[in-house]
């Protein structure tokens, strides 16, 4: 995936490599392995219509995750997370936990 990082201009970063994205308004971070944040100015569901579906999952209006980097599911009072590899807690949408609850059975 081509991305544009101010301080290093355009650079090549492996898509296996995103851990996961947040989406603000017009814009989506994109949270890589290495720790690296790099803000597009693309929204998350543009750049979601360019990753490949099987490797990411839409968590919530504002959140995808790499489905590789996932570690296990909390229930908690405050809803339902995903807590990854990496150490973060995302949270997933009620309206969105039964379909991502069968895609994490079946894969």
């Amino acid at each position: 995936m081509r991305v544009y990082n101010s301080e290093r201009g355009a650079q090549w970063l492996a898509v296996a490599d995103l851990v996961y994205l947040k989406g603000e308004e017009n814009y989506t971070w994109l949270h890589w392995t290495n720790g690296q944040r790099v803000l597009v100015s693309y929204t998350l569901k543009r750049v979601e219509a360019k990753l490949p579906s099987t490797w990411f999952i839409r968590l919530h209006r504002h959140y995808m995750v790499n489905r590789q980097f996932i570690d296990r599911v909390e229930f908690t009072p405050a809803g339902v997370f995903v807590h990854l590899a990496t150490g973060q807690a995302l949270p997933i949408s009620r309206r969105r936990w039964s379909c991502i609850r069968k895609e994490l059975i079946f894969h």
